[in-house]
């Protein structure tokens, strides 16, 4: 599962994509500007995804639908799913919500489960400071990467990168699979793209559409 993390006024970590409350909830503006009693005030089931894309409802879809925090997800996912734990932009500001994240990761053992995903290798400078044990992902420079730019990942400690559907060729599949680093695309929906980015050798792929690409993955008889 992969999922966004950012901080409310009193440093909470939440899980929510946008960095506004606008699309989603009834609410407005940034959540770092509510506490999270605020944020549990307001109803987030606004929005009706469709294939690829979606609309905002006119009235709510559920009654009791909030804004979760960090550790309501953790504690609902228990210990065998995999998380791709994405921390929006980091400002200078964000030094008690990051030690946060961290400390969540720890006490949940995460080490081996999930990992983050941070913007910059400043940003992961920023969390190897706290926790050097974390395992990391960074975005920095994706959609623009060649394959000779894994190896700054892997001098960096990372095992996990996150490429764009523009960076992943062939060649950028092989060089990752030479150099120990996996890869996570962001991201692919139909069929048809799955076909093509398993068939370069990719084998991690962001989708919003789970049961599509079983269904493709069980046709290349792939596990």
């Amino acid at each position: 599962i992969e999922l966004d993390l950012q901080p409310t006024a009193d440093n909470v970590p939440i899980v929510l994509h946008d960095l506004t409350l606008d699309r989603t909830t009834d609410g407005r503006g940034s959540p770092r500007t509510c506490t999270l009693a605020e944020i549990k005030r307001l109803n987030a089931s606004w929005w009706q995804p469709t294939f690829g894309a979606g609309y905002r409802l006119g009235e709510p879809n559920y009654a009791d639908v909030t804004i979760p925090t960090f550790q309501e997800v953790l504690d609902l996912v228990g210990t065998s799913v995999g998380l791709n734990l994405h921390i929006k932009p980091l400002t200078d500001e964000d030094e008690a919500f990051l030690r946060e994240v961290c400390r969540l990761y720890a006490a949940y053992d995460l080490y081996e489960q999930g990992y983050l995903t941070v913007e910059t290798f400043r940003a992961g400078e920023w969390v190897r400071r706290i926790d050097p044990d974390i395992c990391l992902c960074v975005l920095e420079g994706a959609g623009s990467l060649r394959p000779e730019d894994i190896k700054r990942h892997v001098a960096f400690g990372t095992r996990y990168m996150q490429p764009t559907r523009t960076d992943v060729t062939p060649e950028f599949c092989r060089a990752a699979r030479d150099l120990g680093m996996n890869l996570n695309m962001f991201y692919s929906l139909s069929a048809e793209d799955h076909h093509r980015y398993l068939g370069y050798g990719l084998r991690g792929i962001l989708t919003d559409h789970p049961d599509i690409l079983q269904r493709t993955v069980a046709s290349l008889g792939l596990h």
